[in-house]
């Protein structure tokens, strides 16, 4: 049997039939390959296009006689271990230089490029505000397309820039959005920084409008820093925070947060057993609530702040002033409002009674909790409730029961 020799243009391989026998792969099988490496090949084609365009585009920069502008550029646009060095934005490390630096569209680099040479002639003529600008710019358009670390890079430029001309205005706001950017990162720590560095600036120079906005500032990195803590933890760290929300909070006139730091603290305070200080912050929090000040203040969060509060009363040997402070939280809730708070409170009331052996009161408030419970979505409520309520209707069937055990005893044994 004569073989023939197969093209050597035909360079796709033999296919294996189930018998081991080669078989020639069909006309679509061929044109679907062929379309696969057209595409590979013009993803590389386009790759190398944005590589020169970016060559080009650095090259012109050194032309033009710019070498801040092309360090600057260079660096921006060439990912870790790209030359000597490893090719690092300044104070990132190499993974995070290789997000920032990934390819860029052609129009990215243009803008990119035209900035940083605007940047490069105003620092020339020594003028600092038209290089922020410039510098801000970019870096708003970088935190525009989600990349933070090279937003990051051009508003520390920013920052250091206007702290060596001694450019108030200028450190001011790069200070506040590198904390922006700092949060959005989750560097809590460092945007804690900025925004109390801001805040120093702006009660050096008096500048009360700037203050209060750094407060507000600092009430939510130092909530999430204080809640971070709490995770850890760390308890003294968490309720240093939160004392430094509050007075941020308070300076900030910001009752929202205000209430929400005395509501954690108090939790957390109870949580340590640590009656009177929980007392003192959920008496605060419940405050605040009342007052109608702290507006989209959780309705579940008030319930569960005076059920807690009650509970700091208990522990204390005040059980009088516990159920009253209960009662008075149901009389206040009407029913078109969230009634997880109500619920929670009735349970607790229930079990107030209970304890103190006042079993038909018990069951009046088990019963309200039961059917409360019946109107929320939350199966282990609801089964709690019908727990307390069979419990608590026992015991009021027992007390008859006891009473004519301890009444006539002999009668009973002779029976």
């Amino acid at each position: 049997m004569t073989m023939t020799a197969r093209s050597h243009h035909d360079k796709s391989p033999p296919v294996l039939s189930s018998s081991g026998r080669s078989e020639k792969r069909t006309f679509k099988e061929k044109l679907h390959e062929a379309i696969l490496q057209a595409e590979d090949a013009e993803l590389e084609a386009l790759r190398e296009a944005q590589k020169q365009d970016k060559k080009t585009l650095a090259v012109s920069l050194l032309v033009e006689g710019k070498p801040r502008a092309y360090v600057d550029f260079f660096q921006l646009t060439n990912p870790a271990g790209g030359r000597r060095g490893g090719g690092r934005l300044p104070g990132l490390s190499s993974a995070e230089t290789a997000e920032a630096s990934g390819d860029l569209p052609p129009q990215s680099l243009v803008l990119l490029k035209d900035q940083l040479v605007r940047a490069n002639a105003a620092l020339d003529d020594g003028n600092v505000q038209e290089v922020c600008e410039a510098y801000k710019q970019l870096a708003k358009y970088f935190a525009q397309m989600g990349r933070l670390r090279t937003a990051e890079f051009f508003f520390q430029k920013c920052l250091h820039l206007s702290k060596e001309a001694g450019w108030f205005p200028g450190e001011l706001e790069a200070n506040l959005a590198l904390g922006i950017v700092y949060e959005e990162l989750g560097d809590v720590a460092i945007a804690v920084a900025c925004h109390e560095r801001r805040l120093e600036l702006a009660a050096e120079s008096g500048a009360m409008e700037i203050a209060t906005s750094a407060c507000q500032s600092l009430t939510s990195v130092y909530l999430r820093q204080a809640e971070e803590f709490n995770a850890k933890k760390d308890v003294d760290a968490a309720l240093d925070a939160y004392n430094k929300c509050l007075n941020a909070a308070e300076r900030a006139d910001n009752p929202a947060v205000l209430s929400k730091a005395h509501y954690q603290m108090g939790m957390l305070y109870h949580q340590h057993g640590k009656w009177t200080d929980a007392m003192y912050y959920l008496r605060r929090f419940i405050e605040l609530s009342n007052s109608g000040l702290a507006v989209g203040t959780d309705k579940s969060a008030e319930g569960a702040a005076h059920t807690t509060y009650a509970n700091c009363l208990q522990e204390v040997g005040d059980m009088a002033t516990a159920i009253s402070s209960l009662e008075a939280y149901l009389e206040t809730m009407s029913k078109g409002m969230d009634q997880t708070g109500p619920a929670i409170a009735c349970c607790s009331l229930g079990i107030l009674f209970y304890n103190k052996a006042q079993f038909q009161q018990s069951v009046t408030y088990f019963q309200r909790f039961f059917e409360l419970a019946r109107g929320l979505s939350d199966n282990a409520m609801l089964e709690a409730a019908r727990f307390n309520l069979g419990v608590a209707r026992g015991a009021v069937l027992m007390e008859p029961f006891m009473n004519v055990v301890n009444s006539d005893l002999p009668k009973l044994i002779a029976w």
